[in-house]
């Protein structure tokens, strides 16, 4: 039966790559046509025309997450994009929620590490209520009910302390960054929370929200001119504001490997392994995706056929090159099978690591590898929404313009840049592990 399965799953694999995937790859040489502007008061705009379907994304990037903020205000960023939906002077808690829904649209936003954006999508014909609505909140928001949405934070919180791999990944990434703030969860510190004011938020948003830190991307059924004097209709009324300050610590160099176990009610041990890597914009960055995809992305990558078919230590494996504005991590991630241990796990994934660093991996493997990261960047591109989302994403990053860069980048990742990244990168002084090492509840223990 396990023979049968992986003979479909090669099989399948050989269709998508082969055939499916050289037609996707056709695309590679269009390029997006992204409009750049800037108003007087700072606030970027960058404007995609897409007719395909009368809709458009209207979106607001703010280069402020968990990246931005200070010892005892761990948290605020997050709690401000809450506080965000809770109305201007203009319109009630919620309210913009319930109009966007109003009119056939769906709306949201998220905070990360690096960035918070806040984004809807709507009928083309709806698109100078898309502008209103964002445009009043970012000029006259009022941060109403506070006390019992930081209550809803918290609680967000309680959740994921009582997630024991919510907590894993949140003491490996305490351990892995002693000095730069990506030590700290997006979501803030339980005592951060607690003591957070209204004031907080209101010298945050006076800091970070200024029009020079927020990018304006409209991507949709949309004329660039009518779009650009939208925004200068309900955004360029926002008072310029003095840039905010920039992050100015680096984390030092990692000198010996760093452990850590993490004991909490669960079934099976997890172990996850990080290693620092470069920022966004380095030159490798490319190259640690190719890897990620390689070694522990997907069902027949060398990890996931090694840990989970053959040795049977692992039921589940993934790994991720996670690449932010400053220096972040390769992440390999596994859940360890009854009967075996973290330290079984380990061996193996550190056999595996150092055949990156002395064996070329083979032409297909590498086609494979590159081939897969180019059609999942196509494939966000099939909906404005997703469209806009890259346009984003990568302009917090880095810039807009790298957008039409990916794919040529990734292409050019060769076997030597795999081996020298490894050799480089993946030793044991700049290595972190978490395990996490399951008890027995509390009625159970004897």
């Amino acid at each position: 039966m396990k023979r049968r399965f992986q003979i479909v799953l090669w099989v399948g694999l050989f269709i998508i790559f082969f055939f499916i995937t050289p037609r996707l790859l056709a695309q590679e040489g269009h390029r997006l046509d992204i409009k750049e502007h800037h108003l007087k008061n700072g606030l970027q705009v960058l404007i995609l025309e897409d007719h395909a379907v009368p809709v458009v994304t209207v979106q607001v990037w703010c280069r402020a997450g968990s990246r931005n903020e200070r010892p005892g205000i761990s948290g605020v960023s997050h709690v401000l994009e809450h506080m965000m939906f809770k109305g201007t002077k203009k319109r009630g808690p919620e309210e913009y929620s319930e109009i966007i829904q109003r009119h056939g649209g769906i709306d949201n936003a998220f905070t990360s590490n690096d960035m918070t954006a806040y984004y809807s999508i709507l009928p083309s014909s709806q698109i100078e209520l898309a502008f209103d609505l964002e445009g009043d909140r970012f000029t006259r928001p009022v941060f109403r009910e506070f006390l019992p949405e930081r209550d809803v934070v918290k609680e967000e919180r309680r959740l994921g302390e009582n997630d024991p791999q919510d907590r894993l990944y949140e003491e490996l990434q305490a351990t892995a960054f002693k000095a730069h703030p990506y030590g700290s969860p997006v979501i803030g510190w339980m005592s951060d929370l607690d003591n957070l004011t209204v004031e907080d938020l209101e010298t945050y948003f006076q800091s970070y929200y200024s029009p020079s830190n927020l990018t304006l991307v409209v991507v949709g059924d949309v004329e660039e001119k009518e779009a650009l004097r939208l925004a200068k209709k309900y955004f360029g009324k926002i008072k310029k504001r003095e840039t905010p300050p920039s992050v100015r610590t680096v984390e030092p160099e990692q000198l010996g490997e760093k452990r850590v176990e993490v004991h909490r009610e669960a079934r099976l041990p997890v172990v996850a392994i990080a290693y620092h890597i470069p920022e966004f914009t380095h030159p490798k960055a490319p190259t640690f995706q190719v890897i990620s995809r390689i070694l522990a992305s997907g069902e027949s990558s060398r990890l996931y056929q090694r840990l989970v078919y053959e040795e049977q230590i692992a039921t589940h494996v993934y790994g991720e090159a996670d690449l932010r504005i400053d220096p972040g991590l390769f992440l390999l991630w596994s859940m360890v099978s009854t009967g075996h241990t973290g330290e079984d796990l380990e061996k193996i994934v550190y056999e595996e690591i150092e055949k990156l660093k002395k064996e070329p991996v083979s032409d297909r493997e590498l086609k494979k590898a590159i081939n897969q990261e180019v059609t999942e960047f196509i494939f966000d591109q099939e909906s404005v929404l997703r469209q806009a989302f890259t346009i984003g994403w990568i302009n917090v990053l880095g810039s807009y313009e790298m957008v039409n860069e990916v794919v040529e980048k990734m292409r050019g990742v060769t076997k030597e840049d795999i081996m020298e990244t490894a050799k480089e990168f993946f030793t044991e002084k700049n290595r972190t592990v978490a395990t996490l090492v399951p008890e027995l509840p509390e009625n159970l223990v004897k």
